[in-house]
């Protein structure tokens, strides 16, 4: 039987999936053994017989290899291609209005910054980061908690952590925590309720820091996209404990008591006043904290679904090639450009939910779900702000927006979906994280 296998794995290139082929095909040999062995054959016959059902190891591993090899995302590639030039137009488009060519020139070497930390992430395979998730996420905690003692300021905000030279939003890169998040609660798979309140420790730990920053949207959309993972985990029966009840008591606590707490730091005024300002703009009619939500709807009103609205909005919103870009597309080219530009990021967001959800693999699919969740919710909030339904707030446009560090991000995230799909017929529906290598150089699982 070893001699067997060791012929029919080497037909096999991926090197990753040899252990787990190995398993499956072992263990089947070795059920077919002892049923050969109860029909009244010895070991020795039984053993033979059952490598003989398994057929020729040459021809069975040149089969298995055209199963289990790495495979290439092409729609996934074409749609990342298409709003990366949409992206570069709209910013090339935007620095011709206002006549500063180095803004269009920042955005392209962001994207370029971008798809080479995307290009990196593809070939490093996913199930490596979910190896090291406990690690890279204290490396991120312990960030995010000296900056909050010694960040640095720059232009006026705080918050930032300098890296290679340049300032990057630790705000940005918190939201890496969210995939990682889902390595991290993996480990804890087969538990019961042990498992599941570590699993919540490691939801509410960054997402008090963050609240601490203080970066409001950046924890609510964290808090979200782990409540998400964590509830798919429990309904995948990660956890041995009553599914219901946990997932009833997981939202009531994390979305009914924010709530509760939120209420009472509002009308005990300890919100900042700008923060409180936002909230009151969406429902009141009259002042200053109004002027930026009625400016927002008023455009809705004055937008054409084609062309200009002859509005220059470049001197009346800030931030309006960030938050409000969606607002600029409307109202100088009218609201079918916003419309499609929503249309592609909508199919791209649908895609990369679609690639989670069909994996066989159940580490891939939660870190696959934890990055669609963090481009679902803030596409969400940019466009209900645009609409001026949501306060105003820090948000983005998942790949549009200007901003260094958000544009990093988003297409980290998304090599993390393509090392996803990329070993998506290579791992089994279950793996463990922590490898060894035997004398053959074979990865084993612990």
């Amino acid at each position: 039987m070893d001699e067997y296998l060791k012929t029919l794995l080497e037909q096999i290139r991926c090197k990753k999936a040899r252990p787990y082929i190995r398993q499956e095909l072992q263990d089947h040999m070795e059920d077919q053994i002892k049923e050969n062995i109860h029909a009244g054959m010895d070991y020795e016959s039984a053993e033979k017989e059952a490598v003989k059902d398994m057929g020729d190891p040459v021809e069975t591993g040149i089969s298995l290899d055209r199963i289990h090899k790495p495979q290439i995302a092409w729609k996934l590639l074409l749609m990342i291609i298409l709003i990366s030039v949409v992206g570069v137009l709209t910013h090339i488009m935007i620095a011709g209005h206002i006549n500063r060519e180095s803004a269009s020139g920042r955005y392209v070497i962001h994207v370029m910054m971008g798809v080479a930390v995307m290009i990196f992430l593809y070939f490093l395979d996913y199930t490596l980061l979910a190896r090291f998730s406990r690690m890279i996420a204290i490396i991120l905690l312990a960030m995010c908690l000296l900056i909050l003692f010694f960040g640095c300021t720059v232009n006026g905000v705080r918050y930032y952590v300098i890296i290679g030279g340049r300032p990057v939003s630790i705000q940005a890169l918190m939201l890496f925590y969210v995939p990682i998040y889902g390595g991290a609660i993996y480990k804890y798979h087969g538990l019961g309720y042990t498992g599941l309140i570590k699993a919540i420790a490691w939801m509410v730990i960054p997402v008090v820091l963050v609240l601490r920053l203080p970066a409001i949207m950046t924890a609510g959309l964290m808090l979200i996209s782990m409540l998400v993972m964590l509830t798919i985990a429990v309904q995948k029966d990660w956890f041995i404990v009553q599914k219901k009840k946990a997932i009833g008591g997981l939202w009531g606590i994390f979305m009914v008591m924010p709530v509760v707490v939120f209420l009472v730091m509002y009308f005990r005024n300890e919100l900042p006043s700008y923060q409180k300002a936002r909230i009151q703009a969406v429902f009141s009619n009259s002042g200053d904290a109004n002027y930026l939500t009625t400016t927002l709807r008023f455009f809705l009103t004055v937008n054409k679904f084609v062309g200009s609205s002859g509005t220059d909005v470049t001197g009346i919103l800030p931030e309006f090639n960030r938050d409000y870009i969606l607002t600029y597309l409307s109202s100088m080219y009218g609201m079918i450009a916003a419309i499609l530009v929503c249309c592609v990021l909508s199919v791209l967001i649908f895609a990369i939910f679609n690639t989670a959800m069909k994996q066989k693999n159940q580490l891939g699919m939660i870190m696959g779900c934890g990055c669609g969740m963090i481009f679902l919710v803030s596409f969400l909030i940019n466009v209900l702000e645009n609409l001026g339904a949501f306060p105003p707030t820090a948000t983005f446009l998942p790949f549009i927006s200007a901003g260094g560090s958000y544009i990093i991000v988003c297409y980290g995230l998304m090599g993390i979906v393509l090392s996803i799909y990329r070993y998506k017929n290579v791992y089994p529906r279950h793996v463990k994280v922590s490898i060894r290598q035997n004398k053959n150089n074979d990865r084993i699982i612990d």
